[in-house]
């Protein structure tokens, strides 16, 4: 049996950053870049003004005062996107909308409200002022944002390794980029096994069970950024096995529920021992203790990692779902390139007690809430092992270590599930938190 720590560090020697490749800016949110970006343009690429009022030269407006206002000459206006050809000079002004470009001669710009703009105004000026009256001095590059202020041409403004975002995608797009270079999404195949397993669109007989395991590590392998590739069920016999897993081997990994236990026909360790390589078997972290990890020699397609990981975990949802969590999601971030594969964790205060007699750590499900910023967690929300109740409970996740007391009031790290839950517990689970 392997500790948490060398499996984590197991799986991820064994799971490489994937290729680059070329998406289009909007398709790549979530993406990590694989190179830096540089601007081939000034942002903005002139002069323009930032804010609504009056374009003028601040030679004209030094005496402007409320009570020695300045009269100017309105000889134009402008508006975004326009290129004016009219010039100020001295003692005129052209009446400006934010982000115009400042007309020739003109070294600020006076709001609105500096002026004598009718003080209620909603909307446009009805009135065509010929002139306007300026009640402030202005001084030189007041209102103006300079070209490049934003981004300058030749400036950096993606860095490799940044993960793309709604203000990344902006900024590329705003720059003129239509298309960038990001580490690409690591495909999945998912592979429920047992013979006991049947659709949920099917009737359900005695002796059967669902298949929800293939669904669930669909969703979050989507949620963390893969595309799943669900397989179907693999039967209790060994050429139904070998099967599946050959035809997920156009993958980038694979994940597998069920048939790791030491019953007759819990094949799968078999099976991956003789077609590929069994790194480890068992991991001393309890409820996720049945977990094998796995790999395969890569078919001769290319790809950057000539092994392929194979994730076997229980079949119980429970234990499932907590292997996926703690062992496969920061396999699945290291393949996207994600500096970070490191689970967040919180400090919180246990509001029940609970007790870990065994010699090897314990996984529970938890339920984490935060107020006033402090947390505190219910360690107590879970069932047997097989019971789907805590999952229906639980936002986290919390590692009691072995032979361990944990009392309410104790200070203790909690990994908070960012997929959450929506279940609100009855009262009597809530009390205190």
């Amino acid at each position: 049996m392997i500790g948490y720590e060398e499996a984590l560090q197991t799986i991820l020697e064994n799971s490489k950053v994937l290729e680059a490749e070329k998406t289009t800016v909007p398709k790549s949110m979530g993406q990590v870049a694989a190179h830096g970006v540089v601007s081939d343009i000034d942002l903005p690429q002139s002069d323009t003004a930032r804010l609504d009022g009056y374009a003028a030269r601040s030679s004209d407006l030094r005496a402007a005062s409320r009570d020695t206002p300045v009269t100017l000459r309105v000889i134009g206006r402008t508006r975004a996107g326009q290129l004016t050809k009219k010039a100020v000079w001295k003692n005129t002004a052209v009446r400006i909308m934010t982000g115009s470009m400042i007309p020739a001669g003109a070294d600020c710009v006076v709001r609105f409200e500096d002026t004598d703009e009718p003080d209620d105004k909603l909307g446009p000026n009805p009135d065509n002022p010929s002139t306007v009256k300026v009640f402030v001095a202005a001084a030189p590059g007041s209102g103006i944002r300079l070209r490049g202020s934003n981004i300058a041409k030749g400036s950096l403004v993606l860095a490799q390794g940044t993960i793309l975002g709604p203000a990344q995608i902006a900024t590329l797009l705003s720059v003129g980029k239509t298309r960038v270079t990001v580490v690409r999404r690591p495909v999945v195949t998912i592979i429920a096994t047992g013979d006991e397993l049947i659709s949920p669109d099917r009737q359900l007989r005695p002796g059967k069970t669902f298949n929800s395991n293939a669904a669930a590590l669909a969703t979050l392998v989507l949620h963390y950024g893969g595309i799943p590739r669900v397989s179907g069920v693999a039967r209790d016999n060994e050429a139904s096995i070998v099967n599946k897993i050959q035809k997920g081997m156009t993958s980038d990994a694979i994940i597998t529920s069920g048939g790791i236990s030491h019953g007759d026909y819990d094949l799968m360790r078999l099976v991956l021992g003789k077609i590929g390589r069994v790194v480890f078997s068992r991991v001393k972290m309890g409820s996720g203790t049945g977990m094998v990890f796995s790999v395969l020699p890569r078919p001769a397609l290319g790809g950057s990692n000539p092994l392929i990981p194979v994730f076997s975990l229980a079949g119980p949802p429970s234990g499932c779902l907590i292997n996926f969590e703690t062992l496969v999601r920061p396999a699945l971030l290291k393949m996207r390139g994600m500096a970070q594969t490191k689970h967040p964790s919180v400090q919180a205060t246990a509001v029940d007690t609970v007790a870990n007699r065994k010699d090897i750590p314990c996984i529970k499900w938890t339920r984490l809430e935060e107020k006033e910023g402090r947390y505190r967690v219910m360690l107590n929300v879970a069932g047997t092992a097989g019971n789907l109740n805590p999952l229906l409970m639980a936002n986290s996740l919390t590692i009691i270590p072995e032979g361990t007391m944990i009392r309410s009031g104790d200070a203790v790290r909690v990994l908070p599930l960012d997929w959450g839950c929506a279940y609100t517990p009855h009262k009597k689970y809530t009390r205190g938190v």
